[in-house]
C-alpha cells in the first residue's frame, strides 16, 4: 500500500530555511524504507525573498497558495490544510518551515500511526543542533524525552515542527481552530484531540532539528524596558489578549481567567 501525505508548509521571507526544510522532505522518498507519495502545500505568505523560485527549484510539482504577508504560522497552515484537504490525502504531514528532517522522520512516524484509520496523532521529537537537546516535539506528559527509548512516549498535546495527522484525526477534530493567527494552534490541537478521545506520541528518536526561538528580544526579555516587553507580549507573535483568551478558555478549566491575566501582570510587573 502506497499511502498518499500531503506536507504542509507555511513560509514568509525564510528562503535558505524553507529551502533547507524542503531538501529534507525531498529526501524522504529517496532515502525513506516507507511506501509513501509525498505532495507539497507551501503557502506562500507575501515573500518577498524569492522563497517561492527556490522551492520550486527544489519542489517543481509543489502547490504553491498566495498568502497576503498577514497570516501567520497558524492561519497560513490552515490554508495550507484545506487545500490540501480538498484532495483527500492518507495523511497530513505538519512541518515547519525553520525545520530540518532527518531522512527517516516520515518512516518513524508512519511506526506510530500505520494506518490512515489509526486514531491516534504522531509527533516528531526535534532537537537543538547546536546542542543535541530535545526542544520541540510531544508536551505535558508524565515521561522525559528518552532519544532511543523502546516506546513512543504518550504526550497530552504537542509543538508541530514535524507532527503526522492520518484522515481518522483530520475528521474527527478537523484543523487548526480559527481563532489563533500565529502561535498556540498546535498545542490546542492536541489538547482538543485528547479531549475526542485522540492520543498524541512522540517518536522514540529524534527526527529533525530546529533552533530554538530565542528568548533575547521577545517578551521574555527582562533586559528590556517594560513597555517594550508589552508591546511584544501583545503582539501577533507574542500572545495576543484575543487569541491567548481563547486559548486559556478552552483549556484552562476554572482557572482560565487567572492564566490569562497572569503573563501581563508579570509583565506589568517586570517579572
Amino acid at each position: 500500500m502506497v499511502y498518499d501525505i500531503a506536507a504542509l508548509v507555511t513560509c514568509h521571507n525564510r528562503r535558505d530555511k524553507t529551502s533547507a526544510c524542503l531538501r529534507s522532505l525531498r529526501d524522504q522518498i529517496r532515502l525513506s524504507t516507507s511506501a509513501f507519495r509525498l505532495n507539497v502545500f507551501l503557502v506562500d505568505d507575501g515573500c518577498t525573498d524569492d522563497t517561492v523560485n527556490a522551492a520550486l527549484e527544489i519542489w517543481p510539482g509543489a502547490n504553491i497558495i498566495a498568502g497576503d504577508g498577514n497570516l501567520f504560522w497558524c492561519g497560513g497552515m490552515r490554508k495550507a490544510w484545506s487545500a490540501a484537504a480538498a484532495t483527500d490525502p492518507d495523511y497530513y504531514l505538519l512541518v515547519n518551515d525553520d525545520t530540518v528532517l532527518f531522512a527517516q522522520a516520515v518512516t518513524e512516524l508512519l511506526a506510530i500511526c500505520p494506518t490512515p484509520e489509526s486514531p491516534v496523532i504522531a509527533v516528531g521529537a526535534i532537537r537543538d543542533p547546536e546542542t543535541g537537546q530535545w526542544v520541540y516535539g510531544g508536551n505535558q506528559s508524565d515521561y522525559p524525552f528518552v532519544h532511543g527509548a523502546q516506546y513512543p512516549r504518550p504526550c497530552r498535546t504537542m509543538n508541530a515542527n514535524c507532527t503526522l495527522v492520518s484522515r481518522a484525526v483530520y475528521e474527527r477534530v478537523g484543523m487548526f481552530h480559527h481563532a489563533y493567527r500565529h502561535a498556540m494552534g498546535d498545542t490546542d490541537y492536541g489538547l482538543e484531540a485528547g479531549r475526542h478521545g485522540i492520543p498524541t506520541y512522540e517518536s522514540t528518536s529524534f527526527v529533525g532539528e530546529c533552533e530554538p526561538n530565542p528568548e533575547a528580544g521577545s517578551w521574555r526579555d527582562k533586559s528590556l524596558p517594560r513597555i517594550i516587553r508589552f508591546q511584544k507580549l501583545v503582539s501577533a507573535k507574542g500572545l495576543p489578549p484575543k487569541d491567548w483568551l481563547y486559548y486559556c478558555r478552552r483549556n484552562c478549566g476554572a482557572l482560565w481567567l487567572r492564566y490569562w491575566l497572569s503573563p501581563y501582570i508579570r509583565v506589568l510587573l517586570g517579572k
